[in-house]
């Protein structure tokens, strides 16, 4: 029974990358011609759909929102058997999003990042330079 994981991804792009991690772990079986890819594409075209139509559709989880899907699922006779999924939805939190990049720039305004050398940095530059 293979794991797959999406990891962060957007909502706009969840489908491709859940095709991509199905199809890398199932690819030995492929080659070894147990399993059809064709068959099992369309199988996974279904599971998009219906991950769709519960995201987007029905709680109208923006495009710009993450998701992390994690499948644990087989594949046996012609039907791709879900044991289990989880699907976690992260979305921006404008108000956090604003208030950390205000206090970002106030501490850059208030102290700019500058890069400093010290004296050992300085005496190895210089000896580098000599030889």
């Amino acid at each position: 029974m293979p794991v797959v994981r999406t990891g962060p991804v957007r909502v706009s792009g969840y489908a491709i990358k859940l095709r991509r991690v199905i199809n890398a772990v199932l690819r030995d079986r492929y080659k070894s011609g147990e399993l059809d890819a064709k068959l099992v594409n369309k199988l996974i075209s279904e599971l998009n759909a219906r991950i769709y139509q519960v995201l987007v559709e029905k709680f109208e989880v923006p495009k710009e929102a993450v998701a992390n899907i994690v499948v644990d699922f087989d594949v046996e006779d012609g039907k791709m058997i879900i044991n289990d999924i989880q699907i976690e939805v992260f979305d921006k939190d404008e108000i956090l999003s604003e208030n950390a990049t205000k206090e970002v720039k106030r501490l850059i305004e208030k102290m700019p990042i500058t890069i400093q050398e010290t004296s050992g940095e300085k005496q190895e530059e210089q000896g580098q330079e000599k030889e």
